[in-house]
């Protein structure tokens, strides 16, 4: 069997926006800079102009959110803010005075038609989950959950991109409460853009975990290489991916991912870039690619690369037949708790919210 040339085998179609994306979404932050980075600070500051200002409420484990009529994102006003976060404060010290304030942050997400989005987080508490469906706002029913498990769900490109750069933004805070250079406890600032040590005045800005998430198709195209980790919902299948190291590309990752978890050589010249993902769990950068795979000397015509799974990365990996994925592409979740039904047990790829979602779909459009 023949190999397509490469430039002919990928599709050179317009790629969508990936989901958790917001590339309208301005980040000049200049007009917010000298604003409050806490909520204790927030709240004392009620004289300022937060008119055009939308908040998202966040703790330890996800972010409110509506649930109906549809699913969508609870932006609060500053009220509305200071209604919950009297829940809050109230349910995490009986004796009405918030001991975790230190730890509260207010960060600047980004401004959308003329509305300044802002993350506010609060440490948990179980008394706050369990009031969580008892909740609501302008009447709508309000649920609490991580972003991944309801970002499938949402209806809305620009408000998944604004939750996913909130959920990243919270992150970052979360996990650099002191500084790496001298252990001193690091505060917020300039509305949250980056953290400053109190003792060194070190400042420490968000970074990134770079992956490379692919799709290997067969050489004669009609295949492609999916696997799935053992912690998975039953029957998801999905494009590999590996996390980029130390002196290494993009596509020398995308490589070397493949190879190590499947056995499967790729031809070096195929790799193509396709588009980028924000992935805010909790602080990725998905970076996806088509590429092919190459055959062994000893192999027969037309058949397929031999896979050798590393099974203490993943738990299978399987060369499928476009046609059966071209017909298996309703459904599918990101979400970790998905509990799949009837044929999706058996198969099914992740959701809309996931570049996997999009590589695949780009490959059963094909011819």
């Amino acid at each position: 069997m023949t190999p397509r040339p490469v430039e002919s085998s990928i599709s050179s179609a317009a790629t969508p926006q990936p989901w958790y994306s917001h590339p309208n979404l301005e980040r000049d932050r200049s007009h917010v800079v000298a604003f409050p980075c806490t909520i204790e600070d927030l709240l004392e500051n009620g004289d300022l102009d937060w008119s055009a200002s939308r908040f998202i409420l966040l703790h330890n484990h996800g972010m409110w959110y509506r649930v109906q009529p549809s699913v969508g994102p609870l932006f609060l006003k500053y009220q509305e803010l200071k209604d919950m976060l009297k829940r809050t404060s109230a349910s995490n010290d009986t004796n009405g005075e918030n001991k975790d304030a230190r730890k509260s942050l207010v960060a600047w997400v980004g401004r959308y038609q003329d509305i300044d989005y802002w993350a506010a987080y609060t440490p948990d508490s179980v008394k706050v989950l369990q009031k969580g469906n008892q909740t609501k706002v302008d009447s709508s029913s309000t649920d609490f959950k991580a972003l991944r498990e309801f970002g499938d769900a949402l209806e809305s490109q620009e408000d998944a991109g604004i939750l996913a750069t909130a959920q990243g933004l919270v992150e970052f805070h979360k996990s650099h409460p002191f500084c790496s250079l001298c252990g001193g406890a690091t505060q917020p600032v300039k509305a949250g853009a980056c953290r400053k040590c109190a003792n060194c005045r070190k400042s420490v800005y968000p970074r990134l975990d770079v992956a490379s998430i692919m799709l290997i198709t067969s050489p004669c195209h009609q295949y492609a290489l999916l696997g799935r980790k053992k912690l998975w919902p039953k029957g998801r299948y999905s494009t590999l991916a590996g996390f980029c190291e130390v002196g290494e590309t993009l596509e020398d990752c995308c490589r070397r991912e493949t190879y190590e978890e499947s056995g499967v050589e790729v031809d070096p010249s195929s790799v193509k870039f396709v588009a980028s993902q924000p992935w805010p769990f909790p602080r990725s950068l998905m970076v996806g690619f088509r590429a092919i795979a190459t055959t062994t000397a000893s192999s027969q015509e037309g058949e397929l690369p031999n896979i050798v799974v590393d099974t203490s990365e993943m738990e299978d990996i399987q060369w499928f037949a476009k046609d059966f994925v071209r017909t298996r592409l309703e459904g599918g979740s990101a979400a970790l708790e998905y509990e799949p039904n009837g044929k999706e047990a058996d198969f099914h790829i992740p959701g809309k919210s996931s570049l996997a979602r999009m590589l695949i779909t780009q490959w059963t459009n094909e011819t």
